[in-house]
């Protein structure tokens, strides 16, 4: 930095209380001085307060002295622009030193909590996925014993079907009345099966419907998860670009993911919940199945044997309304939990 050759009037520079030798200590004081360490800063902050209170001292006095008249005044005016001009560019250096390493420290803090930011979004994403991938495996489980329980009640129910076949065989060579009568009563009990496979294909449609909405809304879930991590990026960005800017949509993107967690931890309570009822229900929908079952065999076993229209109208109003209540046995747990 180059010192303005200037020439001052002796009685005007003393009336400041400061000289051209004064300023020349101050300028080696300052000299050299960094702030890229913190005894460094410190010793630069003090050097820059020497310089900012010797300028700010010849402009106090500047003022004091040119109280007295407009011709002294214009003799002050100039007196301190010229200690100024010496004065200013030596605070001028100095602050720029200092402005150098306090945006460095910002821009350093700035990046600290960008990258703790994003490590928080990576655990939280984890997590979800082991929760989804946990359920995912749960799901499948049930389905895998629903297949297996209805598998069983098909085979049960073609043995039984193959047993009245042999019996009708046998009793082929009975009068012509006997053979319509139980081949009245053999159809009617196939026209049964036919509606209880219906009711079963039915069931098995329902689960897998509920199934493939449930991946269905936790692919969304996780969708909404991402975009707002893609604008949590962007937002990082323009605040690197703009320490203001970004300081605000940082504290945007905070609140953001407060609601974002508050929703997902919500929906995991209400999961849970679902889950916990689900599993209370399950020994009274097993019990309940169980004998729904028994009231079929018991149905079948004890079907009794009528001669008139009338009575064998009622026999199929009964039956109808046995195959309901099994239903209703069955099914039970299911829409308690899902509400359908």
């Amino acid at each position: 930095m180059e010192t303005a050759i200037v020439t001052i009037e002796p009685d005007m520079l003393a009336k400041y209380g400061v000289d051209l030798a004064e300023i020349d200590r101050i300028k080696m004081v300052c000299a050299g001085k960094t702030f890229d360490t913190p005894t460094n800063y410190e010793d630069g902050r003090k050097a820059l307060a020497l310089a900012r209170d010797t300028r700010v001292g010849i402009e106090k006095r500047r003022k004091e002295l040119k109280d007295d008249s407009l011709a002294f005044g214009r003799k002050v005016d100039a007196t301190v622009k010229q200690l100024t001009a010496l004065v200013a560019p030596i605070e001028d250096e100095l602050q720029a030193k200092k402005d150098a390493v306090d945006n460095e420290k910002s821009r350093i803090k700035a990046e600290k909590e960008a990258a703790e930011k994003a490590a928080r979004l990576a655990e939280a994403e984890a997590k979800l996925r082991a929760e989804r991938e946990a359920e995912e495996a749960r799901l499948r489980a049930e389905r895998e014993a629903e297949e297996r329980r209805l598998a069983e009640i098909r085979a049960k129910f073609e043995a039984e079907q193959t047993e009245q076949c042999r019996i009708a065989a046998e009793q082929e060579a009975r009068a012509k009345a006997e053979r319509d009568r139980l081949a009245k009563e053999r159809e009617t009990f196939e026209a049964e099966q036919r509606k209880a496979k219906v009711e079963m294909d039915r069931q098995a449609r329902e689960l897998a419907e509920r199934q493939r909405q449930a991946e269905i809304d936790e692919a969304n879930r996780l969708e909404e998860i991402r975009a707002a991590k893609a604008e949590a990026d962007r937002i990082e960005s323009v605040r690197l670009a703009k320490i203001q800017a970004e300081k605000d949509a940082a504290e945007k993107a905070e609140r953001d993911r407060i609601e974002a967690e508050e929703r997902r931890v919500a929906e995991l309570e209400r999961q849970a919940a679902l889950k916990a009822r689900k599993e209370a229900l399950r020994p009274d929908r097993e019990k309940l199945a169980a004998f729904g079952v028994e009231l079929i065999e018991f149905a079948k076993a004890n079907m009794p044997t009528v001669s008139t229209e009338e009575a064998e109208t009622a026999l199929n109003r009964a039956t109808s309304e046995i195959v309901r209540i099994v239903n209703v046995l069955q099914t039970f747990g299911v829409s308690e939990v899902f509400g359908s």
